[in-house]
């Protein structure tokens, strides 16, 4: 199919596309999608996509707060739990992934393009 026509025709798509190809031990494979009415936008909208699961994957870190708060009164006890998580990306270098698939399509006014980056591990 070369025309995304719903949300549905989209999602198998991607589904599709992303599922078929798995990250080993050795190599971290990402899909990425971008649109835009512009297909020089889209392309690059797609591999920035995946090119921030990587650095996801590889460099970030998570700075999280748990707070666990039980307190008494003569009704009896009160209990209450709170979770701030954030994931952090800093000066992040994601040289060496290489495009191993590209797909361009028409979708509405505009250009759908998924990506399929690989990133070898070392």
């Amino acid at each position: 199919k070369r025309i995304i026509t719903s949300p549905n025709d989209l999602q198998k798509f991607v589904n599709i596309y992303c599922q078929k190809n798995k990250t080993t031990d050795k190599v971290i494979k990402v899909c990425g999608n971008g649109w835009s009415k512009d297909l020089n936008i889209s392309e690059n909208k797609a591999i920035l996509s995946a090119k921030l699961k990587i650095a996801d994957i590889t460099q970030h870190s998570i700075v999280s707060n748990e707070v666990i708060t039980h307190k008494e009164n003569n009704k009896g006890v009160t209990k209450s739990y709170e979770l701030n998580a954030n994931s952090k990306l800093e000066d992040v270098s994601i040289a060496g992934y290489k495009i191993v698939h590209k797909k361009v399509l028409k979708e509405k006014n505009g250009w759908r393009t998924l990506v399929l980056i690989e990133y070898k591990i070392s």
